[in-house]
């Protein structure tokens, strides 16, 4: 079960270091848009992708929070 739990940490390190490159590259477009219009069909595609991104990203730190608390729990 120990081997399990940090198998799946580095894992969804991995996941969690992937989103936030993501987010950051997302982030950055964003920011070439700002004063454009709002309309534009580019820009809410983008934000949508970054929200579902931040939201992807909230629930890898959760996973990761309760393989921490797993693994501490098994170390003891």
């Amino acid at each position: 079960m120990l081997h399990e739990l940090r198998r799946q940490q580095r894992d969804l390190l991995e996941q969690r270091d992937e989103l936030d490159e993501a987010v950051m590259e997302l982030t950055a477009l964003l920011q070439e848009f700002i004063g454009d219009d709002d309309d534009n069909e580019e820009l809410v595609e983008r934000r949508e992708r970054l929200a579902w991104l931040q939201r992807q990203h909230a629930g890898v730190l959760v996973m990761l929070g309760e393989t921490d608390r797993a693994l501490l729990a098994s170390s003891e």
